[in-house]
C-alpha cells in the first residue's frame, strides 16, 4: 500500500489537481484484486511514474483500459513514460489482451507526438467534453474534449530514435498532400475549412504545439481552436476516416487522417 499511497503525491503534481480528484490508493489495490495491474516507475524510493488499466469490454472482446498514466514533472522526458507503457502492454500481452485504449485531450501535442508515433496508437472515436468541466491546472479554461487512443499490442511499436524514446523523430511529409481542414494561414488566423464533398487520401488538422501557454495568453482563440477541432475531427471521423499519424513542426502540430481499412 505504501507505493500506491504515493500515486496520490503524483497525480497532484502531474495536474495540478484537488486530492479529491485523485485516483484513490484503495480504488487501486482494488483494480489489482480484480484482475488489473499499477506499474510504477522508482527513483531510488522515490515514485515518479505510474500507470494503471483495467478491463473493458469492446467489440466481443476485451480491451485493457488504461485509465491514467503520468510521470512527475522533473522526471520528464527521460523515456520513463515510454518504458511504463511497455511495461503494460507486455504485461497485457502475457494476460492475453490484444488491445488497449485509453483517452487524451487531443489538444495536447506532446501527449500526441508520444501516441502516435512512438508507440503506433491509431484513434476513432472523438468524445466531447468528456469528463464535463474540471478545474485542475492541466484543463482549466476548455471543456474536457478527448480522443480515443486505441493501441494494437500484438503488432511491435515503431523503434524510437537513438536516445529520443518519448520525443522521437517527426514524420516527413509534404504540406501539399494534405488537405487541411483546421491551419493557420501565412497571417497568421485561425481557418476551419468545410468542403462540400470528403474524399481526399489524406487530410490535416493543425494543432498549437502549446496549449497551455496558448490558453494563458488568449483563451478566446484556444476555445476557437479546440471548437474548429472538434468539428472536423468529428466530421471525418463519421465519414469512416481514422487518426493515423500525427507530424509536429516548429509551432505547429497537424493531425493526419486517412481513410480506415
Amino acid at each position: 500500500m505504501p507505493a500506491l499511497n504515493a500515486t496520490v503525491e503524483l497525480q497532484l503534481a502531474v495536474w495540478g489537481m484537488r486530492e479529491v480528484e485523485a485516483a484513490s490508493p484503495h480504488t487501486l489495490r482494488a483494480i489489482v484484486h480484480s484482475g488489473g495491474a499499477v506499474f510504477g516507475a522508482l527513483a531510488g524510493e522515490r515514485l515518479v511514474g505510474f500507470c494503471f488499466g483495467f478491463a473493458a469490454p469492446r467489440a466481443g472482446e476485451l480491451w485493457l483500459w488504461s485509465h491514467m498514466a503520468a510521470v512527475h514533472p522533473a522526471f520528464q522526458g527521460r523515456g520513463i513514460g515510454y518504458r511504463l507503457k511497455q511495461a503494460q502492454r507486455a504485461w497485457a500481452l502475457a494476460a492475453g489482451y490484444r488491445w488497449m485504449a485509453w483517452t487524451f485531450d487531443p489538444l495536447q501535442a506532446g501527449n500526441a507526438n508520444f501516441n502516435f508515433n512512438r508507440l503506433g496508437v491509431t484513434a476513432r472515436i472523438y468524445s466531447a467534453n468528456h469528463y464535463g468541466d474540471m478545474q485542475d491546472g492541466l484543463n482549466a479554461g476548455l471543456a474536457s474534449d478527448r480522443l480515443e487512443a486505441q493501441w494494437r499490442l500484438d503488432i511491435p511499436p515503431p523503434d524510437p530514435a537513438p536516445g529520443q524514446v518519448e520525443g522521437g523523430a517527426d514524420p516527413v511529409f509534404k504540406p501539399a498532400d494534405l488537405a487541411k481542414l483546421v491551419y493557420v494561414d501565412a497571417a497568421g488566423e485561425l481557418r476551419r475549412k468545410q468542403p462540400e464533398v470528403i474524399g481526399e487520401a489524406l487530410y490535416g488538422i493543425e494543432i498549437p504545439t502549446n496549449i497551455t501557454e496558448l490558453k494563458r495568453r488568449d483563451i478566446e482563440r484556444a476555445k476557437h481552436w479546440q471548437l474548429h477541432l472538434r468539428e472536423a475531427m468529428i466530421e471525418l471521423l463519421a465519414k469512416g476516416y481514422v487518426v493515423s499519424g500525427f507530424i509536429r513542426a516548429g509551432d505547429k502540430g497537424c493531425y493526419i487522417l486517412s481513410p480506415a481499412d
